[in-house]
């Protein structure tokens, strides 16, 4: 048994250290990407598709949103959005609309990597638009749908973020007492994740938090 992922977010740290998960894996008949800029480093992967988009015009690409299974870790923060209305549109507006062309391509899943405390009622922006995202993501017809909510990701990042570096020294030593639920994951341990949940998918929706993201 084989299959096919296409990855949205692969210049990301969970995007990244997901397609260093997979790269060598012969499971995957076609390793796909979107992305606005190259990921030099495997490039000589014989299965391997680089597709650079200009996400501005997504609905030009949709025909490439054509695979197995969907992996989407596109993410930023307010701070490197701008404001609220780009944050929106790239937190949500581009993963539903790739999700929906996925719909209309036949892809049967879709796995989502969202955060800790998403909600749609919830009073925090950030919180409420995954929130939102998740909902409605619900509310299309794919046979698997896996939602995955970390808490603060770590990792060597491209670009430094001096709030998630304070926290990291803020929590490193507490990490025994912290609840599960809150803790601070490495992004190794979400791309083994999401490598299980491909591998092992079934029909539903699934939710993981905490001490599940690590099973």
């Amino acid at each position: 048994m084989s299959g096919t992922v296409l990855i949205v977010g692969a210049t990301g740290l969970i995007g990244k250290a997901f397609l260093r998960q997979i790269s060598n894996d012969k499971w995957y008949s076609e390793i796909s990407i979107l992305a606005r800029r190259e990921v030099t480093e495997f490039k000589t992967i014989s299965h391997f598709k680089q597709h650079i988009i200009d996400f501005e015009k997504l609905q030009n690409y949709k025909n490439l949103i054509n695979t197995d299974t969907i992996v989407c870790t596109l993410g930023t923060t307010i701070k490197k959005a701008g404001t609220q209305e780009n944050f929106r549109r790239i937190d949500y507006g581009l993963p539903l609309q790739i999700a929906q062309f996925g719909i209309e391509n036949g892809v049967k899943n879709f796995i989502l990597v969202s955060a800790v405390g998403a909600d749609p009622n919830s009073k925090v922006f950030y919180n409420r638009v995954k929130g939102e995202l998740e909902s409605d993501l619900q509310e299309l017809d794919f046979k698997s749908l896996h939602i995955l909510q970390p808490s603060l990701l770590l990792g060597e990042r491209d670009e430094r973020r001096f709030a998630e570096n304070f926290s990291k020294l803020i929590f490193k030593p507490f990490m025994s007492i912290i609840p599960w639920k809150y803790k601070p994951i490495y992004d190794h341990v979400l791309a083994n994740k999401i490598d299980s949940i491909i591998k092992n998918s079934k029909p539903g929706i699934f939710f993981y938090e905490g001490k599940s993201l690590y099973s």
